[in-house]
């Protein structure tokens, strides 16, 4: 099969624990990915990035891969995400940047 392909929309489960885990999207449009690019936090040579922009990043890459998780039914939402605890968020957090980096092209799709 050749590069050029649609995304798919195939998910997969991430677990978080025992028993607690989400659902995410195994692959995501390139529009898709150009809004992330563009919520990223960008930073100045040896800078670094505020809490709040951190913060937009983050919830819109929960907003744009998690399709469900063990909390609730349904899709959850980007409000839903920011009434977890601080705990839970930050593991929700961790485990989105792994699959983040899994849905980056590599650099020979990048050139």
């Amino acid at each position: 099969m050749g590069i050029l392909r649609k995304a798919n929309e195939e998910t997969k489960t991430i677990n978080l624990d025992e028993s607690d885990y989400i659902v995410v999207r195994a692959d995501i449009t390139k529009r898709e990915f150009n809004a992330l690019a563009g919520s990223m936090p960008a930073t100045s040579e040896g800078g670094s990035i505020t809490l709040s922009q951190a913060a937009v990043f983050q919830r819109t890459l929960f907003e744009t891969v998690v399709v469900g998780w063990s909390l609730s039914e349904g899709k959850p939402t980007g409000d839903d995400y920011e009434a977890l605890s601080a705990e839970a968020g930050n593991a929700v957090d961790v485990k989105l940047m792994e699959h983040f980096e899994s849905l980056l092209p590599s650099s020979a799709e990048g050139k």
